[in-house]
């Protein structure tokens, strides 16, 4: 039976946290995988912060406590940020560069934070991160939380075998797009990356 993983979506509305969401609930069933999911929370439909909690394994439930996220997927680099205070040193962070401004920023009232800077006292700090910096030309950019999954599936041992996500974004693909969107995640799962950072 696979040891509890608690897992954290975190992202803007418009980045797929809610299709990413519910791939991976998806997955875990056709995997035999006990899973549970929380609510989720943000403005999903208007660019605000959106989360969403997922739990595998025995007991399952979806609410997430304080330093208790396994994985975090950071669909934009300060939602990341806003979440830091889920993980603990054996946490694995997988950030997608794919900065989306929030108003105050584009209003020219704040900076946008130092990626850069977080993502260095993360690899300081937690067992293990990917930052993605990749783009891949052709990729529609709607299939980048796919893309960052395949990553995740590669680079780390991420508690959902490949084969059933496969069969997962299938059934839940957009009519048509189910193509481009295995073959974002195949771009992911396939990359040989130089931006991985695993503290011993």
């Amino acid at each position: 039976m696979l040891k509890k993983t608690k897992i954290l979506v975190a992202g803007v509305g418009g980045q797929g946290v809610v299709f990413l969401t519910n791939l991976l609930v998806k997955s875990a069933l056709l995997a035999g995988i006990p899973v549970a999911t929380s609510e989720i929370h943000g403005l999903s439909q208007r660019g605000g912060s959106v989360t969403a909690g997922i739990t595998l394994g025995e007991n399952t439930y979806g609410f997430l406590e304080t330093a208790g996220v396994d994985i975090l997927f950071g669909l934009e680099p300060l939602e990341a940020q806003r979440n830091i205070a889920y993980l603990h040193k054996n946490s694995i962070v997988i950030i997608d560069n794919n900065q989306i401004l929030p108003y105050v920023v584009n209003a020219g009232n704040a900076p946008y934070p130092n990626i850069e800077k977080f993502v260095e006292y993360l690899k300081e700090n937690i067992q293990f991160v990917i930052y993605n910096t990749e783009s891949p030309k052709n990729m529609i950019s709607v299939l980048r939380n796919l893309y960052v999954l395949g990553r995740a599936c590669a680079e780390t041992q991420f508690p959902i075998p490949a084969k059933f996500i496969e069969k997962a974004i299938v059934e839940l693909a957009k009519k048509g797009f189910e193509e481009k969107s295995l073959e974002a995640f195949h771009l992911g799962l396939n990359i040989k990356s130089k931006t991985v950072n695993q503290n011993k």
